[in-house]
């Protein structure tokens, strides 16, 4: 079964009035405009309602200065994406993308709004004991080639002199639907509407959504249940190779009970995203586990996860894998995202 969750950017510091940083998927995040007050506590409650999906009960926040002046705001990711997701709190205002730009609804209140599809609309309205103020909701933006930045305007939707508007940025991250283990050698999946496979010595594989290891704080986001595939690690070094079913600009690799070493080549760079203080990555391109035993309080060997890069685009990435111990063999749960 596929699985699909979301990841939103810890907020570490507002530099300015007019800049706030934070971190998403090990990357750089900032806002540039006029700013008021920034959550970096994950404090925030306004997020924890039905008019967002999934609810954040508790969250970081930047408070948007929204004027009639119409200001800029531009948002850097740190990298180029696909599309990202925006909150919007007490949102009484309008928001202007750019015209190659596509805002789709997520979920929100019935008054708040996407027209002509880049432009999400907001109500202005007070407070009640009963309903919180302003128009709530979220939108998933996305442009017509992979992208770094997005500008917008933001201005109120009333005769007022300022809107304050809380804004938490996050993305869809999506995993594979592992569908057959067709050999010891090989399984399919399905991630994206794109066939992925992984060729090499495989263990068993959950196809039914059931393995539980991805859901600790090591993986970030947890994943309480999850398909997962199981590569045999040996002493020999088994080669490894995913097909991701068409370019990809990075990948993200979960593994789980891993106590070996994961070898990529020598022009990959893989960045830690999660995971115990002993997963590590070495030299770029070395992501290093330790073999331990598993007590009533903690798990097996090692566990966490890493984004992989190259310099330029690629379908496929391969890997050896060996344990870092004096063992046979080592049985390491693969899931894999983007």
């Amino acid at each position: 079964m596929a699985t699909e969750t979301h990841a939103f950017v810890d907020w570490t510091s507002r530099d300015s009035d007019q800049k706030a940083t934070g971190a998403m998927d090990g990357r750089t995040v900032t806002v540039r405009g006029p700013l008021r007050e920034t959550d970096l506590n994950e404090e925030y409650t306004g997020f924890g309602t039905s008019s967002f999906d999934p609810s954040l009960p508790t969250s970081d926040a930047i408070e948007l200065t929204s004027k009639p002046g119409n200001p800029e705001f531009t948002v850097d990711f740190g990298a180029e994406v696909h599309d990202a997701v925006f909150y919007l709190g007490s949102f009484g205002s309008i928001l202007t993308l750019p015209v190659d730009t596509v805002a789709t609804k997520l979920s929100g209140d019935q008054d708040f709004t996407v027209e002509n599809d880049n432009v999400v609309v907001g109500v202005a309205k007070n407070a009640t004991a009963t309903a919180p103020s302003d128009s709530n909701g979220s939108v998933r933006i996305s442009r017509p080639t992979p992208f770094r930045s997005i500008t917008f305007n933001l201005k109120p939707n009333a005769a007022i002199e300022e809107d304050g508007v809380m804004l938490q940025i996050g993305r869809i991250e999506k995993f594979v639907d592992w569908t057959s283990r067709d050999s010891d050698q090989k399984a399919t999946g399905v991630m994206d509407g794109r066939t992925v496979t992984v060729r090499g010595p495989l263990g068993e594989t959950d196809l039914d959504e059931e393995y539980t290891g991805f859901g600790t704080s090591s993986f970030d986001p947890s994943l309480p249940t999850s398909d997962a595939i199981e590569l045999k690690s040996k002493p020999g070094n088994p080669e490894f190779t995913v097909d991701f079913g068409a370019e990809v600009h990075d990948a993200v690799f979960y593994l789980g009970s891993f106590g070996s070493i994961l070898t990529l080549p020598v022009d990959t760079v893989a960045t830690k995203l999660s995971g115990d203080q002993d997963f590590t990555v070495e030299h770029d391109n070395l992501v290093v586990g330790v073999a331990k035993n598993a007590t009533a309080t903690a798990p097996s060997d090692s566990n966490g996860s890493v984004r992989i890069s190259r310099p330029t685009p690629f379908r496929s990435i391969t890997f050896n894998l060996k344990p870092n111990a004096a063992i046979e063999e080592d049985g390491v749960m693969l899931q894999i995202g983007g």
